[in-house]
């Protein structure tokens, strides 16, 4: 018997407003329960999802960004310091005093965060605490003295309160630009103009926006909140690339946050969130009980691989069969509680290395998911039958108004418009069955 309440009674909804982003010239999209983007490719279905992990990925749980981000730039700065020791005469401490001083800084973040709060006691006390073990690097009295005076502690102070207490904006700007860089590899602009870049997005409890001129946001507005994080699954072979030993993605891109998700989370749940990441992981496996006989977890040399329910050993995963990678991704994500309760879900091209048969399971996972456990989805596709098992899906299960359709439209040379076919479907058909016509 589940623990929760139907999870999903009321439905969240969420407008996105795209302009001017590389090709395409406008897309406004209702996204309610699953949602596809239908067309040939070039036409900038990914960039509809790219722009929407961009810019909800910027500012969902900004406090936890931003602070990563302020104990970066600590980091940055105090390891960069040995010059400030050597001119003061304390050139004879080693590096890893910087180490243990920005670590110390790093574990009391929040309280430097405080706006009007002076911490400089605090600080003093943490710098303390990391001269201890190495006192004994110091070659006489007087150095020692010195680094001990305010003279000399008080710089390093006012620098990083300058840090801890930044406008907010400036982090979230900086987060903005990592994620276009990394996602967009810094054309996100249109390449056929010079004209400004806009990505909106927005509900009842959620309002994001941004405005970008040469891959530099000039603008941003956005509301509080701790909404979840948004994932998206590129059409490349995800799983392959963030498996690899060379993987060195940023964590401001859709692999590094995929491949953070899919080591077991540490913390410890809620009561409310343990029982309905149970819920979900049973739902999950009775799901795909016929398309997985096992999931994805670390081996004992650390690195992510599969392990087969009826075996001790674990399958590279390379030796994977490719069309079930993606339900892989997806399993363990739901299983780690990372995909929940008003999680979106970007998928690009999900028929790729797809059986028509698992068309149909793939079409009723995204169903079951947003039907049983709130999770939306938005998927890009050139691939007829995929969308029609969708749309199928979404009939049986009684959810049919909850699928919105999109189909990108060549407005001019380089540029295209997305054009809401909710309601006629079959100019989707009617499009993408054209080359089996032609034959």
């Amino acid at each position: 018997m589940s623990n929760t309440i139907n999870i999903c009674t009321e439905r969240i909804k969420m407008q996105i407003l795209i302009k001017n982003v590389a090709k395409i010239l406008k897309a406004e999209l209702d996204v309610g329960g699953v949602t596809v983007i239908a067309g040939y490719n070039n036409m900038g279905k990914s960039t509809v999802l790219k722009s929407i992990y961009v810019v909800l990925n910027t500012f969902r749980n900004s406090t936890n960004k931003i602070v990563s981000t302020r104990k970066e730039s600590i980091y940055s700065y105090l390891l960069k310091s040995e010059n400030y020791f050597d001119q003061n005469g304390c050139e004879n401490i080693p590096r890893e005093l910087l180490f243990d001083f920005a670590h110390g800084i790093g574990q009391h973040i929040e309280e430097f965060n405080a706006m009007g709060k002076d911490n400089y006691e605090l600080f003093k006390k943490i710098f303390f605490q990391s001269l201890v073990m190495y006192e004994h690097f110091f070659s006489n009295d007087l150095e020692k003295c010195a680094i001990y005076q305010d003279d000399f502690i008080k710089p390093l102070y006012e620098k990083i309160n300058s840090i801890c207490t930044r406008d907010r904006n400036i982090d979230l700007r900086y987060i903005g630009e990592m994620y276009i860089r990394n996602v967009f590899k810094e054309q996100l602009n249109n390449l056929y103009g010079e004209s400004q870049a806009s990505i909106k997005a927005e509900s009842r409890s959620e309002h994001y926006f941004m405005s970008i001129l040469d891959n530099k946001i000039t603008d941003i507005e956005y509301s509080r909140n701790s909404e979840p994080d948004v994932y998206y699954i590129p059409a490349y072979n995800t799983l392959d690339i963030i498996t690899s030993s060379r993987f060195t993605a940023s964590r401001y891109s859709p692999e590094g946050t995929i491949r953070r998700a899919l080591r077991s989370n540490s913390e410890d749940p809620s009561l409310e969130e343990y029982w309905e990441s149970e819920d979900n992981t049973k739902l999950i496996r009775e799901i795909l009980k016929d398309v997985i006989q096992g999931k994805l977890m670390q081996s004992p040399t650390g690195e992510i691989a599969f392990k087969d329910s009826g075996s001790d050993k674990f399958i590279k995963i390379g030796n994977v069969a490719s069309g079930i990678k993606n339900f892989l991704i997806i399993q363990t994500l739901i299983e780690n509680g990372e995909l929940k309760n008003n999680s979106l879900l970007l998928i690009d091209e999900p028929e790729t290395n797809l059986h028509p048969e698992w068309h149909i399971k793939f079409a009723e996972l995204l169903v079951l998911m947003y039907k049983r456990m709130g999770i939306r989805s938005i998927v890009s596709s050139h691939s007829p039958y995929f969308i029609r098992a969708l749309e199928v899906k979404m009939a049986d299960h009684e959810i049919k108004t909850d699928g919105r359709y999109y189909m990108m439209k060549k407005v001019r040379e380089n540029s295209f418009q997305a054009e809401d076919v909710t309601m006629k479907t079959d100019k989707i058909y009617s499009t993408l069955y054209d080359p089996l016509e032609y034959l």
